[in-house]
């Protein structure tokens, strides 16, 4: 995950001002939401005063179906903000399945949460939408790597044990403040567990497991006093940043990079003995060389550009060797 500058893109139009699509919406599900509050309000109170009857199976619960937030002109806009990549993992999700345009605070309902409608005023709020790929945003289970031991302890989660687990973020928002913002009370300071990439710095929340030695694509949560980011370690397992598929891919740019090294330090020393020649055309073979080790240089430093998947690890991994 890699802080990204919302501001470098502007809100789409079908989302701006009280007679857009997203206004109109917005306009017709405050009422809808509104008239649901009273709804509930008033069977609260008349159940209540009633005596006590066996439970009664209730209708599925009905809910305002958004679409705006949907809008081809978001999606764009979204691809072009996160350079067609996932918010949360960095991966391309074109290669893979389009993007869910994902509410970092959920529209709808919120998990494990009851009597709270979800933030349905930020349905079509430009700052709450995010592109994600579907196996961060969707929760259902993955296969997840075989850790060392010490790795399993310093992740923690009993989840992150077995060979598989329910991961993706889908309606969970859980928070450490303690009340939720409501459409009456929007400005209550939540504390979100959560990292957002467009209000969060990734970086002092988690950290990239780099071992030149034994490359391993794991992420891991930043320590402070012996005590790791709770925003990290929450972020990692609703997410699922470390999924099986996601570690594997990971592990793959990591090994180029350690090949891209050892070849840079390998031709250098080779570059190093020609240049020492006397004789003028080896030490151009030499000089060659160091082109080519330039060259190599330019193109790990493509890949850590804010457009190339997983371009956060290829950072975090070049400030190891100080690649600048």
């Amino acid at each position: 995950m890699r802080r990204v500058d919302r501001a470098l893109v502007s809100a789409p139009a079908v989302l701006v001002g009280d007679k857009s699509r997203g206004g109109k919406e917005l306009a017709k599900a405050k009422i809808f939401f509104e008239a649901k509050a009273k709804a509930e309000a008033a069977g609260a109170a008349a159940g209540a005063l009633a005596p006590a009857t066996k439970a009664k199976k209730t209708k599925k619960e009905k809910t305002f179906d958004f679409s705006a937030y949907s809008d081809e002109a978001v999606k764009y806009a979204l691809d072009k903000l996160f350079f067609g990549k996932c918010a949360y993992c960095e991966s391309r999700y074109a290669n893979q399945a389009p993007a869910d345009v994902e509410h970092y605070r959920p529209k709808g309902r919120i998990a494990g949460v009851a009597n709270h409608p979800g933030y349905w005023w930020l349905a079509m709020v430009w700052d709450n939408l995010l592109p994600s790929c579907i196996d961060c945003n969707r929760r259902r289970w993955q296969d997840l790597p075989k850790f060392p031991v010490s790795l399993v302890q310093l992740l923690s989660a009993p989840e992150m044990q077995g060979a598989k687990a329910s991961l993706g973020k889908q309606d969970l928002f859980p928070i450490a403040g303690a009340a939720r913002a409501t459409a009456d009370f929007p400005g209550i300071d939540e504390q979100p567990d959560l990292i957002n990439p467009c209000v969060d710095d990734p970086e002092e929340h988690l950290v990239f497991h780099i071992d030149r030695g034994d490359p391993l694509g794991l992420v891991l949560p930043t320590f402070k006093d012996n005590v790791p980011s709770r925003r990290g370690l929450t972020s990692i397992h609703v997410y699922g940043l470390n999924r099986l598929g996601l570690v594997q891919e990971r592990t793959r740019v990591l090994r180029k990079l350690d090949f891209l090294s050892r070849l840079i330090d390998e031709i250098g020393k080779i570059s190093e003995t020609l240049l020492a020649s006397l004789d003028q055309q080896t030490k151009t073979m030499g000089a060659r060389l160091d082109l080519l080790v330039n060259q190599i240089l330019d193109e790990i430093r493509a890949m850590a550009e804010p457009d190339q998947p997983y371009s956060s690890l290829v950072k975090a991994w070049s400030n190891t060797l100080e690649i600048n």
